[in-house]
Order: structure tokens, then sequence, then C-alpha cells
């Protein structure tokens, strides 16, 4: 009843002396009966009986630590820290349903109140991170709650912590819509407006998109401008998205059931480090950043970013190692990015709006390769190079790439490459529909992305690529709206004196913008 009241006193509402307080399960109870019901007593709230406090244990206290109330003041979550194991993972994943939910909707209608209530979940589910015990009392935040923790975060929060479920947060992961839309966003090349038009064309599910691809290709001539309008509705605009798709598709057992594992993230960054020493000489520094840098255990892919000693000597080096691995038989499917970067760049104004506002200029390889299946071994590396580099040599590629090739050769050994003609083709390499156990074919499909950065930028890299993508759009947002300064993953503007802030470390752009610095491990907001 105390959290009831105080959600009152927060509406400037007086609630009757003579109200009788239910809890959510009679609203619950009443659907399920289809009529309104009368009250019984486990329907009613009650007060709860004061706490005994055991001497010197503030562990058993239901007070926040001084900590996360000062953590919980701020405005900006780039000031708090998020740990990725935390006291309050229940609550947080209930609001980070309805947050996708929310994105979902936001990707289908593009109304701008569903993107601003997916941002609002987000936090607060952040903020709930942030606490350094567990929440057991909505009062709990009454002196230090932040303005972002709205008043629908909190009606689920308390109904939360009183029944110990959510009617809201039950009827969206409930509903056919959420699901069907979470499963098929997850499929690589699959965004939420093309998963909103297959749930409406009737595909609901992955098996169903296969089925749909397989039987275009299978169809008689007779058959074939049925089938061409069945493929128009399953396929993007633009064609250079349908491969992608393909293998996103194809391959979706070994993406997505089977995450990267940080053993198989740290044997590929020690592969390419080896690679690049053969091809290029010394001097190159290879990152793995993303979730593997804040603490995770596994991954959807494995990121790498790629920087030498002398500026400028980076520039190149991706599309020679996508060539390389290509030679080797090792890419399934490749998209290379040239460098698109200017000094504009830095300096032009700009407002932090989207969800996933943090594209870069970066020279980059997004591709799925083939990895080994068994266990990844730092130790092989040198054999595995040596391997790949008697593969190249047989396939006529020498150590810079595809220099000096026949242009047919060097089309071939393209950093853009599919090794599969047809949607079938791709089908067969996995194993079929249903995709082949990875110890059968001795591989699994990875998708890995490489990013070549200049030195004087890689500072700026670092922090951008090691995420997460609301710590990074606070960030951005702090440094927009509290010290006129425009903040990439090139580098960091100041408006007010138009000039760029050079940093050699994560550490010297916070102190940049005058953050206590945040350590990668508790960025996971």
């Amino acid at each position: 009843i105390e959290d009831v009241e105080y959600l009152f006193q927060l509406a400037s509402i007086e609630l009757p002396s003579n109200a009788a307080i239910v809890s959510t399960k009679w609203l619950s109870d009443c659907i399920r009966a289809k009529a309104l019901t009368t009250p019984e007593k486990q329907h009613f709230l009650c007060r709860k009986a004061p706490e005994k406090k055991l001497p010197n244990d503030s562990a058993t206290s239901t007070d926040i630590s001084s900590a996360s109330a000062a953590a919980l003041s701020t405005e900006f979550l780039c000031q708090m820290r998020c740990p990725l194991e935390h006291h309050n993972a229940s609550l947080a994943q209930a609001l980070s349903v309805l947050a996708r939910n929310s994105e979902h909707q936001y990707g289908i209608t593009k109304d701008q109140q569903y993107y601003a209530k997916a941002l609002a979940f987000d936090r607060a589910a952040a903020c709930l991170k942030s606490l350094q015990q567990p929440l057991l009392s909505i009062s709990q935040l009454t002196d230090s709650c932040p303005r972002y923790i709205g008043d629908h975060a909190i009606r689920i929060i308390t109904e939360l912590l009183n029944t110990g479920a959510s009617v809201e947060v039950d009827a969206v992961t409930g509903s056919d819509l959420y699901q069907c839309m979470t499963n098929l966003t997850a499929v690589y090349g699959v965004g939420q407006a093309l998963a909103y038009k297959w749930y409406s064309c009737g595909v609901k599910s992955v098996s169903d998109a296969t089925h749909r691809l397989l039987r275009h290709h299978e169809c008689g001539e007779g058959q074939q401008q049925k089938r061409d309008s069945e493929l128009g509705a399953l396929l993007p605009m633009g064609g250079g998205d349908h491969k992608r798709l393909q293998t996103g598709l194809a391959f979706h057992n070994d993406l997505v059931n089977k995450p990267v594992t940080l053993a198989e993230a740290s044997y590929f960054r020690d592969l390419i480090a080896k690679l690049l020493l053969e091809l290029r000489g010394p001097g190159f520094t290879v990152t793995l950043v993303g979730g593997f840098s804040r603490g995770k255990s596994t991954g959807h892919d494995c990121d790498l970013l790629i920087t030498h000693d002398v500026e400028g000597r980076e520039a190149g080096a991706v599309s020679d190692l996508a060539r390389v691995l290509t030679a080797a038989g090792m890419v399934i499917h490749g998209t290379f990015e040239a460098n698109s970067f200017s000094p504009s760049v830095l300096s032009r104004d700009f407002r932090v709006k989207e969800l996933r506002s943090t594209l870069d200029h970066f020279e980059k390889w997004l591709g799925v390769i083939k990895l080994s299946s068994k266990d990844a071994d730092s130790s092989t590396v040198d054999r595995d190079v040596e391997s790949i580099m008697v593969k190249i040599d047989g396939n006529g590629c020498d150590r810079r790439g595809a220099e000096g090739l026949p242009a047919a050769k060097r089309r071939a050994l393209s950093p853009n490459y599919c090794a599969f003609d047809s949607f079938a083709e791709a089908v067969a390499m996995a194993g079929g529909e249903a995709g082949a156990a990875s110890t059968s074919r001795g591989w699994l499909a990875r998708r890995v992305d490489l990013i070549a950065v200049p030195r004087s930028q890689y500072a700026y890299a670092l922090l951008g690529w090691t995420g997460n993508r609301l710590f990074n759009r606070d960030l951005r947002l702090f440094a927009q709206r509290q010290r006129r300064m425009k903040l990439t993953s090139h580098g960091l503007f100041d408006l007010q004196k138009e000039a760029s802030l050079p940093a050699s470390s994560e550490e010297e752009i916070f102190q940049h913008l005058g953050l206590d610095y945040i350590p990668p491990k508790f960025r996971n907001c």
C-alpha cells in the first residue's frame, strides 16, 4: 500500500480514505472469468510490517547505498556504472521487453512516440542495473529517482515488486507479433520493416521464409510469375542486400543459435594479427571490441579494430585481409566499405536522435566466414596461418592481395564476395534447411567485422566500438548538451573553440569531457 500511496503523491491525487486497494492479480482473474469478480483476501494489498535490521549489516537495509543514490541523481547514463551482472535482472529484463516491443512498433510505423518509449524503458532498465543492491520497494527511489524513470516504468516496477508479474509484460511476450518480430529481426540482414513485411505476408518464422525462398527456385515456368510476386514480398529493396539476407537465413542456426564464444573471438583476433604480420609486416595492433570487451563470454559477432603505429599504413589492410580469407576458402559472404571520412565529419552540426546513431566512416569489411568448429586454440595460430598462406599461393594470390592478377581472378578475389550463386546453394552449403551439425562439416558460420582505423582516431574508435549503444548515445548527448562538443568514433570537436581535441586513450577522452572514467565492464547500460 505504501507504494500506491507514493504514486498518488507523485500525481498530486488524494487517495480516498475508504479505498480498498487490490493487486493486478484481481484484474487478471477478472479477465479470465470475463466478468468483474468479488475481490478475495489474496487480492488485497496490505501494509508492510516494520523491517528489522541486523546490527552492522548494511546489506539488509532497503535504503539505496550512497553510491547508488549518487548514480541515480545524474541525468546521463554515461555517468552510471552498469555491470554485466547486477542485482535487478528480472526487473530490468521486463523493462527491456517493453523497450524491444516499442522498438518493433517504431520500425513498423516510424511514429516517434514509440521511439521515445523504447528509449525511456531502456534508460529505466539501465538505472536498475546501476543499483548496488536489490530494489525491494519503489519507495527506495523516493529521494533520488531520476527524471527518466517515467511513470509508465514506475507502474511496471511497482506491479512486479508487489505481485512478481506484470500484465502488460506478459501480454507483450505472449503476443504473436512480438514473438515473430523478435525471431525474424534476429536474422542477419533482416530489419524491422522487412520483418513486419514478412509477418504481414504470413511468414512468421525463419523456416517459413527459408521454405518460401526455396519454393521460388524450384517452381516451373508456369508458376514463375506468381512466385516472382511472392519473392518480391520476401526480399528487401535493393539487390545488394539479397545475398546477405540469404546468408542470414541459410546459416541462421549457426549465427543465432550458436553464439560466438570468447575463445573463438580471441583465436580469430590472433589469426588476423599474424596474417597482417605476414602480409604487411610489423606495427599493427588488432583489438577485440564490442560485448567481449565489456565482459561478455559470448556474442553474435566478432568485431576487430585494426590500426598501425604509422598513420596511414592501415589503409588497404582490410581489403587485403578479405581477399586472403577469400582465397583461403574461408569466406561465405563479405561486403567491403571504403573509407569515406573527411574533416567535415568532425565539425558539422548534428543531433543525436536514432537509437543506433553510431555510424562511422572507417574502411571496413563485414563478412560471414567459416571457422573451425573444433575448440578454438590460439596455440595453433602459427600453423593455421601457414596453411592459409599455402592455400593462397596455390590460388595464385600474392601476399598483398590480388594485385597483379588477371581481371577475372581479381573479381573472384574481390573483398565483395559471395560463395554461392543461389539461395538453394547456400542452404545446401549449410547442410539443409535445418542446418547440418557443425561436427559433420567441420566448421561454423561466424559473423566478423574488420575495421581499419588511423592511429590518430584509434582511441575514439575504441570508445565507439566498445559500446554499448545506450552508453554511447548518452555520452554523445552529454558532449552535445553539456559541453557544446561533437563526439563521434572519429574524434571530439569543440564547437565553441572550433577545434578538434586529440586523445591517445579512452581516459583522455573522458578528461576532455570532464567526466570520471568508466571502464568498459561498467558500460552495459
